[in-house]
């Protein structure tokens, strides 16, 4: 993609962006997040971030079903059709609403920043602990705080295995925009949530080095055969994320639901 292409499609997901937050006045409050949160902030100026779809967290949670309608009056439909039961919500804790044109981006309806099976004790707490710690910009649209953001997009890198250049670039360029006291915050909240892992892999890969320590040394092996890991099974994949929980007691209790499953998630595993 050019950088021309590039600029082009960032203004489109904007232009959408402030269309949706205009119809969505009087109705909820909107949280941008991942690249179009980014493309509104870190590259405002530049428009040199790719972004392929919009992705909103709905505040409060309960008026998300009034902001699926509000998107299906303008044509949008689920990318599954159960996606829209109110159980399956609940569950995914998102949604993706199909644009009814090319010239439209996706938009992605969240109704929590992180949802990840075996991090639901550390991850609820964080997601309940970041909405209260929103700052507002507008009538309609708030912001993720400095430090939740560079955490939930450390968080996302790491549930992907890793792996995306351009996540690294938005996390480096956040790092570098922290002072030395904003830093201190930083580990100190990941060390709350149990996030340890997950920062100290993110920076890692971020900063090179050699591993001093053998969970870092798992790290380097994952991101010298990442396709194994990528492409693997079900239950390797489950695997990863409990590699990455901070906190002795949880990841024993992780490790027992991912020796003895309940029937959901042996079913999830098949």
């Amino acid at each position: 993609m050019t950088d021309f292409q590039r600029q082009a499609q960032a203004l489109m997901c904007l232009r959408a962006f402030d269309a949706l937050c205009a119809q969505s006045k009087g109705i909820c409050h909107l949280v941008p997040l991942k690249g179009i949160d980014l493309l509104r902030t870190l590259y405002a100026d530049t428009l040199d971030r790719e972004l392929h779809d919009i992705d909103l967290l709905v505040y409060p949670a309960e008026k998300a079903m009034d902001f699926i309608a509000l998107l299906q009056a303008e044509g949008y439909r689920p990318e599954f059709a159960h996606a829209l039961d109110a159980a399956a919500l609940q569950t995914k804790k998102k949604v993706s609403m199909l644009a009814p044109s090319e010239n439209l981006p996706h938009v992605d309806v969240h109704i929590a920043l992180v949802t990840k099976k075996f991090f639901s004790m550390t991850i609820n707490g964080f997601n309940e602990d970041a909405l209260t710690r929103l700052q507002p910009v507008d009538e309609v649209v708030l912001e993720l705080d400095k430090i939740d953001r560079w955490l939930f997009l450390a968080n996302h890198l790491a549930f992907h295995f890793l792996t995306g250049d351009k996540w690294y670039r938005d996390l480096a360029l956040l790092w570098d925009r922290m002072d030395a006291q904003e830093k201190a915050v930083l580990f100190e909240r990941a060390k709350q949530y149990h996030f340890d892992r997950i920062v100290e892999a993110v920076l890692f890969r971020m900063q090179g080095g050699a591993p001093n320590n053998r969970f870092l040394r798992y790290i380097a092996h994952v991101m010298e055969n990442p396709k194994r890991l990528e492409h693997g099974i079900r239950p390797a994949r489950y695997y990863w994320e409990f590699v990455l929980i901070g906190n002795d007691t949880e990841r024993r209790r992780a490790y027992c639901s991912l020796l003895f499953p309940s029937l959901g998630n042996f079913l999830m595993c098949c």
